[in-house]
């Protein structure tokens, strides 16, 4: 009986060698791991109702450019609202690429009401608002706001050279 279990076990053994040796399909279906994109922050949009309020309640605008040498005020109520429009209730497509070039500020009766980084390049076209100091909603801009702030650093390229 010990010569028949030795046996099977022998047998088991020479099995289990000859499966492991045979070549394997797996190689032909298995691809390489694809590097996972880093994830996008992503964060909701400001819906109607916020951004009517944002229109009907700032009474001045404040831009701070990041990299430019001015800063914009407004306090004329048609460019105020004006600027309340420049939101789009769409959430934007964000990338890691994206910078921002300034601060929007919209303030009613002397305080901040909201704030939002701009972003205004190809691609990037959208106004991230924060809230203490941390990102809170994401709104497209509609192709008035990109003109407007493109025509800022236009005139200001202009005036550099």
């Amino acid at each position: 009986m010990k010569k028949n279990t030795l046996l099977a076990g022998i047998a088991g053994f020479l099995m289990i060698i000859a499966w492991s040796c045979q070549p394997s399909d797996t190689n032909k279906t298995q691809t390489e791991p694809v590097a996972e994109a880093p994830s996008k922050p992503i964060y909701p949009a400001l819906g109607n109702q916020a951004i009517a309020e944002l229109y009907s309640k700032a009474d001045k605008v404040d831009i701070i450019f990041y990299d430019l040498p001015i800063s914009v005020n407004q306090e004329d109520p048609k460019s105020v609202k004006n600027t309340a429009l420049y939101v789009s209730p769409a959430a934007p497509n964000i990338t890691a690429d994206c910078k921002p070039i300034g601060r929007l500020s919209w303030m009613s009766n002397g305080s901040i009401i909201r704030e939002a980084d701009v972003y205004c390049a190809p691609g990037c076209e959208y106004l991230l608002f924060i809230e203490d100091n941390k990102p809170l909603a994401a709104n497209a801009m509609v192709q008035a706001g990109v003109d407007f702030f493109k025509n800022i650093m236009s005139q200001v390229d202009k005036v550099k050279k």
